[in-house]
């Protein structure tokens, strides 16, 4: 029969790993950004002309999230003469 520090010192550290790892599990968030892609007047240059914005702004807005977080990002597309294709930029992983 094992002792019981035997037991105690080998389940300890499988304990505290699980429940950190389960503190981050629930830590995780879903991230909802509503966005509207539209024709706007803007001056990314200097010189004004229209632009696709989102949400009224040049460039689009940053999205901010955490490792384990869901990005849903809820678009409507304004521009009534040509589809919408989004990539990202700047994806920073610290």
């Amino acid at each position: 029969m094992a002792s019981l520090g035997f037991l105690f010192f080998f389940l300890l550290p499988l304990i505290l790993l699980e429940l950190s790892s389960s503190r981050s599990v629930m830590a995780a968030k879903t991230r909802h950004f509503k966005w509207d892609v539209e024709y706007i007047h803007w001056s990314p240059d200097g010189k004004e002309s229209v632009v696709m914005g989102i949400n009224g702004q040049f460039p689009g807005p940053t999205i901010r999230a955490k490792a384990g977080d869901t990005v849903a990002v809820h678009l409507t597309n304004k521009l009534h003469t040509e589809g919408v294709v989004i990539h990202w930029h700047g994806i920073r992983q610290d």
